[in-house]
C-alpha cells in the first residue's frame, strides 16, 4: 500500500478542495507542505512578510469566490499573519491560515517559535485548531472549509506540528473526505418574507442597500433583477461596489444620506450595522424608518437597532423570494434621488478637471476612472487618497473593487492587487494607494517582479498621514503637527531597482500618458504621483481621524 506524508496529505486535501495557489513565506516547520507542492502541480507565490500572504489570501477569495489559503512558519510566521487574518475576519472572508507548529515531542519544553498560536488565532477565526495525527489531516482539512464557509464566511485556522506533517501513513488508512459541506442556500422563513413584501409594496421612499453578503452568496444578478422589477433606489457599502453597475439609473452612491435619513422604508441585504451603516439609528436612517433587515448569520439581525422584519437567509435566496412578489415604483422618489446624485458628481467636476500642481486627488481619480476598461480590477488602499477614489471611481462588476474595508486596514494594496493579478491574469490590475500605505507593503512589489505580475501600482504621494496630519492641525494647530509627515520619497526608483518600471508624475497632464506607459512596460509599475497635502478628503472632512466619541453619520 502506498504511503503518504503529512505534508502529501495536507496538499491532496487542498487539491480536492479546487485549491491550485497557496500564498507563503517559507519557514523549516513547514517545509513538507512545500515539497508535495511540487509533486501536486499547486503553484507556490512566496512573499516577503507573512501578513502579505494573508491579504492576498484574502483578495483571492473576494475575486474569485474561492476559498484563499495562506500557509505561514511557526511563531513569528502565525503572529505576523494576525492582522491579515483579522481583516479577514471583520470582512467575513473565507481563509485557511495553515501554521508550522513545533514538533509533538517539544511541547511545552520550550521549543523553537513555540507559542499558544490557536489561542492567539481563536478571537479573530471562525475556528481555530491543532492537529495531532497525521491520519486525521484530511478530515481537520474538510471540517474547516465548512466553518470558513458556513453561515457568514470568515478565516480558520490549523496549525499542524511539523513531526505530524513528515510522518507517513497508509492512504487507506487516511481517506479523502467526500461532500462534507452543501452548497443549499438557506430561504428566508416564508411568514417573514411576505411580511417584507407587505412593508415594501407600501413604501412611498423605499432604499435598498446590499452590503458583502450579496457578493458572497453571488447575488449581483438578483439584486439588478429586484431593482429592476421595483424600481427601488439602490446604495452599496464600498466593499459590495460592482454588485449593481455603476450606471445604473437606480443606483444613486452620492445620494446616500439623503436616501436613508428620508426613506421610510429600508431593506438591508447583507451588511452590519456597524459604524459605516451608522449603527442603523439616526441622523443616519430616519427615525420613523420601517428596516427589513436580511442576514445569513441570525446574530445580526436586530444588533444596534430594532427591526421591524428581519429574515435570517441567503441574500440570493431571498431575493428571489422578494423578486415578482413585490411591487412599487417610486418615479418620483428616485427621481430625488437621481438628481442630488448627479449634483454631488457636478461638485466634484472642478477638481478633477484641476490643472494644479501639486496634483489634486481627485484629478488622479479622473485620470485613473478613464484609464480602466470594464474588466479592470481597482485596488484601494489608504486614507485621504482612498477616501477620494471611493466617491470617484466607479466599477460595474462584483469582484472588480478591493479595499481595506471595514477594519481600516491599510497597506492591503500591493498584495490585494498581487493576488488579483494571480486569480485574473488575462484582465488588467490597477492599485491606486498613499505613500503611507504603500511603505507598510511595499516590498511586496518585488514579489510580483518575481513572480512575473504586471501589476500598475498608482502612489498618491502627498507626504504625510494626510487625514492625521489634517486632523491635528484643526485639533491643536499647526504648530503641533508630530509623527503625520514623511518624505516625499522616490518610491519609483525604488520600483524600478527591484526590476519592475518606475516613473515620477508631476503634471497632471502627464497621469494618463504614464499610466499607459506602465501597462506597455509589461512590468510590474510604480507611478509616484506628486499630490497635494492640502486636499481635504471626505473622510477628513468628516473628522475620521479624531475618533470621535460618537459616529452616528457613518463614514462610508
Amino acid at each position: 500500500m502506498a504511503q503518504l506524508s503529512g505534508g502529501t496529505l495536507v496538499v491532496k486535501t487542498l487539491k480536492q478542495e479546487g485549491v491550485d495557489v497557496i500564498f507563503s513565506l517559507n519557514g523549516g516547520h513547514i517545509a513538507p507542505i512545500y515539497d508535495a507542492c511540487l509533486d501536486e502541480n499547486i503553484r507556490i507565490v512566496d512573499v516577503r512578510h507573512e501578513e502579505a500572504a494573508g491579504h492576498m489570501a484574502h483578495a483571492f477569495s473576494r475575486v474569485t469566490g474561492k476559498i484563499g489559503v495562506a500557509v505561514v512558519s511557526a511563531g513569528p510566521g502565525v503572529t505576523n499573519i494576525v492582522t491579515a487574518v483579522a481583516n479577514a475576519y471583520q470582512a467575513g472572508s473565507p481563509l485557511l491560515v495553515i501554521g508550522g507548529k513545533a514538533p509533538l515531542k517539544q511541547f511545552e519544553l520550550g521549543a523553537l517559535q513555540d507559542i499558544p498560536q490557536v489561542e492567539i488565532m481563536a478571537p479573530i477565526t471562525k475556528w481555530s485548531r491543532t492537529i495531532l495525527e497525521t491520519g486525521r489531516i484530511p478530515e481537520y482539512l474538510s471540517i474547516a472549509f465548512r466553518q470558513a464557509f458556513t453561515g457568514r464566511p470568515g478565516p480558520v485556522f490549523v496549525e499542524i506540528p511539523t513531526d505530524v506533517l513528515r510522518a507517513r501513513v497508509e492512504f487507506s488508512d487516511s481517506a479523502m473526505p467526500a461532500n462534507y459541506r452543501t452548497g443549499a442556500r438557506a430561504q428566508g422563513d416564508p411568514d417573514a418574507v411576505a411580511k417584507a413584501i407587505q412593508l415594501l409594496t407600501k413604501a412611498k421612499r423605499p432604499v435598498v442597500v446590499a452590503g458583502s453578503g450579496v457578493v458572497w452568496s453571488g447575488a449581483s444578478e438578483e439584486l439588478r433583477r429586484f431593482a429592476d422589477a421595483t424600481g427601488y433606489p439602490v446604495l452599496t457599502t464600498s466593499v459590495a461596489k460592482g454588485c449593481i453597475p455603476s450606471v445604473h439609473p437606480q443606483h444613486v452612491p452620492a445620494a446616500r444620506s439623503a436616501a436613508l435619513s428620508r426613506a421610510d422604508v429600508i431593506l438591508v441585504i447583507g451588511t452590519r450595522f456597524n459604524f459605516v451603516m451608522g449603527y442603523g439609528r439616526p441622523p443616519r436612517f430616519a427615525q420613523d424608518a420601517k428596516v427589513i433587515q436580511v442576514d445569513i448569520d441570525p446574530s445580526e439581525i436586530g444588533r444596534n437597532r430594532p427591526v421591524d422584519v428581519g429574515i435570517v437567509g441567503d441574500a440570493k435566496a431571498v431575493l428571489r423570494q422578494l423578486t415578482g412578489a413585490t411591487t412599487s415604483h417610486p418615479g418620483d422618489w428616485l427621481a430625488s434621488l437621481q438628481a442630488k446624485n448627479t449634483e454631488a458628481g457636478q461638485r466634484q467636476e472642478a477638481l478633477s478637471k484641476s490643472d494644479a500642481r501639486p496634483i489634486h486627488p481627485l484629478r488622479l481619480c479622473r485620470e485613473i476612472q478613464a484609464s480602466l476598461d470594464d474588466n479592470t480590477v481597482v485596488v484601494a488602499d489608504g486614507g485621504d487618497i482612498f477616501s477620494f477614489a471611493r466617491v470617484a471611481i466607479q466599477v460595474n462588476s462584483p469582484g472588480h473593487w478591493l479595499e481595506p474595508g471595514a477594519f481600516g486596514c491599510l497597506g492591503v494594496g500591493v498584495p490585494f492587487a498581487i493576488a488579483a493579478k494571480v486569480a485574473r491574469p488575462e484582465q488588467q490590475v490597477i492599485c491606486i494607494t498613499g505613500d503611507g500605505a504603500f511603505g507598510l507593503t511595499g516590498m511586496e512589489m518585488d514579489t510580483a517582479v518575481r513572480h512575473k505580475l504586471p501589476i500598475v501600482v498608482v502612489i498618491s504621494n502627498n507626504a504625510a498621514w494626510g487625514i492625521e496630519r489634517t486632523s491635528q492641525i484643526e485639533d491643536f494647530g499647526p504648530g503641533r503637527i508630530i509623527g503625520t509627515e514623511l518624505n516625499p520619497s522616490r518610491y519609483d526608483l525604488m520600483v524600478q531597482a527591484l526590476g519592475g518600471y518606475g516613473e515620477l508624475v508631476e503634471d497632471p497632464d502627464q497621469i494618463r500618458p504614464a499610466l499607459l506607459r506602465a501597462r506597455a512596460s509589461g512590468l510590474p509599475a510604480c507611478l509616484n504621483v506628486i499630490t497635494d497635502a492640502s486636499a481635504r478628503s471626505p473622510d477628513s472632512v468628516r473628522g475620521l481621524a479624531r475618533v470621535p466619541d460618537e459616529q452616528p453619520l457613518g463614514w462610508r
